[in-house]
């Protein structure tokens, strides 16, 4: 990690599932991100020509691409072509150096089964959108640096508001 708390993807984790049947697809995965979709509030003009604004949303999705275990009957692959639709925790850690952990619920969909080319290892991108998804409390960042202090002092901890 850079002194100035960045750092790369990976080595880090992804567990899917339910506490003591979650699947580690974190060799399966080639890339990853939590991904929010910013939606713009409408605009409406008044009779009397003001206007108003509703709020903006935001959607969050976790997504981006594995390697595709279609040859494992309890793998990654079977969940999402087993229980489409359903909602199931994950945790991800993108660094496990930086120590930042997202926690949440995702809703299930399929991967896809195929590759580009002859030869080429099965894979799929993906997208799960995250429901209820709060990033507030879905974070547990890191080990930032106290700025000021005589050592480097790294403490884990949680944004609350």
């Amino acid at each position: 990690m850079a002194d100035d708390g960045t750092g790369t993807l990976g080595p880090g984790t992804l567990t899917i599932g339910e506490t003591g049947t979650e699947i580690d697809v974190s060799c399966l995965v080639n890339n990853v991100s939590i991904v929010p979709d910013i939606s713009e509030g409408d605009e409406k003009t008044m009779l009397c020509g003001t206007t108003k604004r509703s709020a903006d949303t935001i959607s969050w999705a976790i997504s981006g691409n594995v390697d595709v275990d279609a040859g494992e009957e309890a793998g990654f692959f079977a969940l999402t072509w087993n229980n489409i639709g359903e909602v199931v925790p994950f945790t991800y850690t993108p660094n496990t150096e930086l120590g930042t952990v997202v926690t949440g619920n995702l809703k299930l969909a399929p991967l896809e089964l195929g590759a580009d080319n002859y030869g080429d290892f099965l894979n799929s991108d993906f997208e799960f959108a995250l429901d209820n998804f709060d990033p507030k409390t879905a974070v547990t960042y890191g080990t930032p640096i106290v700025p000021g202090a005589a050592s480097a002092t790294r403490t884990k901890s949680t944004v609350s508001v």
